[in-house]
């Protein structure tokens, strides 16, 4: 199987995690978005978005990480990422969902503003923007903590493609100065 990704990617990186952990080989193909590769006519032919990750297993092509870590788990039977029972499979998915639709959007404007437009050399991060990101990312926060409140795991009792997906821009979390501990304070004062 080949792994089209660029390794600033946290959905690519989530791909990487549970591919080490189930010990199945990727053969990996660098996907430049910083020159602009993504939108080139041979990648947009397997991958219309322009986006990474995509998977080529053989003739099956298949983007969008969350269905590539399905995927790839449900290729290795037995395993605590994905198992086969269908209610674990769809709290699984739904705090995929979840961190896809909200958590990670509520995480993207620090990266933004904290992190890219500095290496892109594109001025000072905006306070209003930080400021309406503090509270989108506060309401999700919350909503991650109380949930795992006296648990280790998003769901059932180990590592689930539920917790990889929830935790994959945490890659950035000092870099783009997520309000981790501002919110640990809060959470301390409920």
């Amino acid at each position: 199987m080949k792994l089209y990704l660029h390794p600033a990617s946290p959905n690519c990186v989530t791909v990487l995690m549970t591919a080490a952990y189930l010990g199945v080989r990727l053969e990996t193909q660098m996907v430049d978005l910083f020159r602009g590769e993504q939108m080139n006519p041979d990648y947009l032919a397997i991958n219309p978005n322009g986006t990474v990750p995509t998977l080529c297993d053989g003739d099956f092509v298949l983007w969008e990480c969350n269905a590539i870590n399905q995927y790839l788990a449900a290729k290795a039977p037995g395993n605590s990422l994905w198992p086969s029972d269908e209610r674990t499979r769809a709290d699984i998915a739904r705090w995929q969902f979840w961190a896809i639709c909200q958590w990670l959007p509520s995480l993207q404007p620090y990266v933004f503003e904290n992190l890219f437009k500095r290496l892109k050399g594109l001025g000072a991060p905006d306070p209003a923007v930080l400021q309406s990101a503090a509270e989108k990312f506060n309401r999700f926060a919350l909503v991650l903590d109380r949930h795992l409140a006296g648990r280790e795991f998003l769901v059932g009792k180990s590592l689930t493609l539920a917790d990889i997906t929830a935790v994959s821009y945490l890659m950035y979390a000092e870099l783009a100065r997520f309000p981790l501990v501002l919110l640990s304070q809060k959470v301390a004062a409920v």
